[in-house]
């Protein structure tokens, strides 16, 4: 008997604003992924090669049940006194519950901006409903080989797209 397949398109991106489709400092795109908390595979944008190699680096883990870009901002009172917004990288639930809120930099701009204490900021007026903690990435935080590695698993083990028709 012959099954009739259809093309069913991923979910669209969950994030609270689409990333800027050209930049000339860093690479932007997305890519379909599909983890335990995804009803069906789901479209994930990132902004930076660093950000694409954690992504990589989490997808392919056994404890991640769901991956959310660009969750809703953060409002705090920045170093200068004065109110501002923060919108975390990613956030990460775990299968045991446990919400990551992610902001991915690289070191130099950690540095540059002072970018650390102002994270700090964001972790105190970050509410409990939103992460149960704040955690910083950098370039120095990431196995250029394992996110390698583990982009080439994703690539050999994209979601189906098509299903069987009734």
């Amino acid at each position: 008997m012959k099954k009739n397949l259809i093309y069913r398109g991923p979910e669209p991106s969950h994030a609270t604003r689409v990333p800027a489709r050209r930049s000339k400092g860093s690479l932007r795109g997305s890519m379909v992924a599909m983890l335990p908390g995804f009803r069906r595979p789901r479209l994930i944008h990132f902004e930076s090669a660093l950000e694409y190699a954690f992504l990589c680096l989490m997808l392919v883990r056994d404890d991640v049940h769901l991956i959310q870009e660009q969750p809703p901002a953060i409002s705090y009172v920045g170093s200068d006194g004065r109110p501002a917004r923060h919108i975390f990288d990613f956030l990460i639930t775990k299968t045991d519950g446990e919400r990551i809120a992610v902001a991915i930099k690289p070191m130099q701009r950690v540095m540059k901006l002072n970018f650390a204490s102002e994270l700090e900021a964001v972790s105190a007026a970050a509410s409990k409903s939103l992460a149960d903690r704040v955690l910083l990435v950098t370039d120095q935080h990431i196995d250029r080989v394992a996110a390698a590695e583990a982009a080439r698993t994703l690539a050999w083990s994209r979601p189906s797209l098509t299903e069987v028709t009734a």
